[in-house]
């Protein structure tokens, strides 16, 4: 169990730490942790990257770009046709 901080999660997901606070407000299960003396938000990994792939399920543009990978495929694997 990974815990990250708003930086971490955003870096790690590529998005900003306003996302990350967005996601918090829709929901996202935070808690906090004391690091060097002082409380910081955090997020488990599992449960960002669990918020991430729901986000990029629902994304018009990614299923797009999953579509066209797709739709590569059937021509890479015929070589011979």
């Amino acid at each position: 169990m990974t815990l990250l901080t708003y930086r971490e999660a955003a870096t790690r997901v590529r998005r900003s730490r306003r996302t990350i606070r967005y996601w918090k407000l829709q929901g996202m299960r935070m808690g906090w942790e004391r690091r060097d003396g002082q409380l910081v938000r955090v997020v488990e990994e599992d449960v960002l990257l669990a918020w991430w792939r729901d986000r990029m399920d629902n994304d018009p543009v990614w299923q797009n770009r999953i579509r066209a990978k797709i739709r590569e495929l059937p021509s890479q694997s015929t070589p011979g046709s």
